[in-house]
């Protein structure tokens, strides 16, 4: 009789970290108090009741069902018991060598933990991508979780010749527990802190998205001031400094994890499994060809509904799937398709190097901010002309929570919804909005109410400018060690959200989804180097040009 083996963690003796404990032996009681049963059911329930068809999309719709499941999972964590890439296994579905252009390719993953045994449920979130480095070759994949601990990868041949299939592990389950866990319970992944000046007075207080403040119950409610979302900061200790002396903020990267916490959000991740399948595509052409059909011309709403991968690199260059790019980019090419445009990017630093791109590529002349000085903070209104194109350029940040690194004036730091709330009628008008890293320190509840009051923002928009074009910049990749949020899982929150808020929408906002270009690139900082900042731009103006 073969066993069916579950982990069980003991909880009387702390020196028995982890064994193995046959599921028939456990009564009916035992698995439904025990903690790590407990877990490993929930998840089961989870992960099962995600359709198959939400990991093939492109915008994630269901994995907010399993949140719960994560913030589940017991504090006590035994490192081995972590899913390992020295011992994961992943072999073809079809023991094949030579596919044809075009085809679905399937692998199938069994994780193993430190120990070397097999895991028995899911939650953990895999990548896989298909790549031929000497054709600057290479597309991402989905894979499937089958709640057990085994997995289905999923890659399409889209060029011939060698290709290697490669998987990691991107968050680990534990993971993505210990950051959310503390996120809810603290408001915030990373401190913030309040400046309040007064004459030669100045005193520092922490603040977050909730009023507790680690604890704290006398705070200074700022909601108001950030435009209706939350905020709250400690009060002044001194007497003599009020609320209203708040002058600046500041965000750094301190964080409050404990030692083990920390090991686990640098280094259980982007874990690449030691065996890499290779298989050979052949065909009729080199690559598989885009859809006849332009992206300019392509409805808002099938951007919502792609497959991944939406596209992929060949010989350098990237290609999209569902529709054809007949942007190139050129100079020349940047002046027709923005001429008479007023473009307004609305986000972190991540939409400002796109700002930054055009500016550049376009010889956009600074304008001076109110103080007469064409630089300032970092996070400053930036705005950029060509006035023979009749072209204006515009970048602004969102609102707190927004990590300014020094302590920097608060009034430079307004909202999504004020800014697009001030912007006037025109008949070129285009917003791109993007706003992934910095509020990807904040529960999920937080990020949708952010969301929220752009969606009434974007409403008030459509009636006042109807002709207005409004993109979603979607969650880009990042594999940097020291980013100790899980992105591969965020990202799929953020997608729900933005699906789920926006919805209505959906036949006037096109979705740019940048993941799978960043992610079968393995790219590994928080801002992406200036080759693929261009791409993304091209991809952009891909759908905005000729319309």
């Amino acid at each position: 009789m073969a066993w069916n083996f579950v982990p069980f963690m003991h909880r009387d003796d702390p020196s028995v970290r982890h064994f193995d404990v046959p599921l028939s032996l456990l009564d009916t009681r035992t698995i439904s108090t025990h903690p790590a049963v407990l877990s490993q059911e929930i998840f089961n329930r989870a992960v099962q009741a995600i359709p198959d068809s939400d990991y093939a999309a492109s915008v994630s719709r269901n994995v907010l069902s399993s949140y719960e499941a994560y913030l589940s999972i017991n504090d006590d964590i035994d490192l081995r018991s972590i899913a390992s890439n020295t011992y994961s296994i992943q072999i073809l579905a079809v023991n094949q060598e030579v596919y044809s252009l075009g085809d679905l390719i399937r692998v199938r993953i069994m994780l193993f933990d430190g120990y070397g045994k097999p895991l028995t449920y899911g939650g953990d979130i895999l990548r896989i991508w298909l790549t031929t480095p000497s054709k600057n070759a290479s597309a991402n994949g989905y894979v499937i979780d089958h709640g057990n601990g085994s997995y289905t990868g999923h890659v399409r041949a889209l060029w011939t010749g060698s290709c290697v299939i490669k998987t990691s592990i991107a968050a680990t389950k534990q993971h993505i527990a210990v950051v959310h866990k503390f996120i809810e319970k603290h408001g915030l992944l990373h401190d913030m802190a309040a400046g309040f000046n007064k004459n030669d007075l100045q005193e520092r207080t922490p603040c977050n998205v909730k009023p507790s403040v680690f604890g704290l119950t006398d705070v200074c409610n700022f909601t108001k001031e950030n435009y209706g979302l939350n905020w709250y900061c400690e009060k002044p200790r001194n007497p003599k400094l009020t609320c209203q002396d708040w002058t600046t903020v500041q965000g750094h990267r301190e964080d409050h994890l404990n030692e083990v916490e920390r090991k686990i959000a640098r280094f259980y991740k982007h874990m690449l499994l030691r065996e890499s399948p290779t298989i050979k595509t052949k065909g009729d052409g080199t690559y598989v060809p885009s859809v006849d059909l332009p992206c300019s011309k392509r409805p808002n709403k099938e951007t919502w509904l792609e497959e991944s991968p939406v596209g992929f690199y060949y010989k350098n260059q990237w290609h999209n799937r569902g529709c054809k790019s007949t942007f190139i980019p050129s100079k020349m090419s940047y002046e027709n398709c923005l001429r008479d445009q007023f473009l307004f990017f609305i986000g972190d630093s991540n939409i400002r190097s796109w700002f930054d791109q055009i500016q550049q590529t376009l010889n956009m002349v600074i304008a001076a901010n109110t103080e007469g000085q064409k630089r300032g903070p970092w996070f400053s209104l930036r705005r950029a002309d060509r006035t023979d194109l009749n072209l204006s350029l515009v970048w602004a940040v969102h609102e707190l929570p927004f990590y300014t690194g020094g302590h920097s004036p608060r009034e430079y730091i307004k909202s999504m919804a004020w800014h697009i709330d001030r912007i006037p009628y025109m008949k070129k008008l285009t917003i791109v909005i993007h706003n992934m890293m910095h509020l990807a320190r904040t529960p999920p509840s937080e990020f949708r109410a952010h969301v929220r009051d752009v969606r009434f923002a974007i409403g008030r928009l459509f009636k006042r400018v109807p002709e207005a074009r409004l993109f979603i910049k979607g969650p880009h990749s990042a594999t940097y060690v020291n980013l100790f949020k899980p992105l591969d899982f965020i990202r799929k929150v953020q997608e729900q959200v933005f699906f789920e808020e926006l919805i209505e929408f959906h036949d006037k906002i096109t979705y740019l989804n940048l993941w799978d270009m960043t992610t079968c690139i393995e790219n590994v900082n928080v801002h992406p180097g200036p080759s693929t900042v261009r791409d993304m731009i091209s991809y952009f103006m891909s759908y905005l040009c000729d319309r």
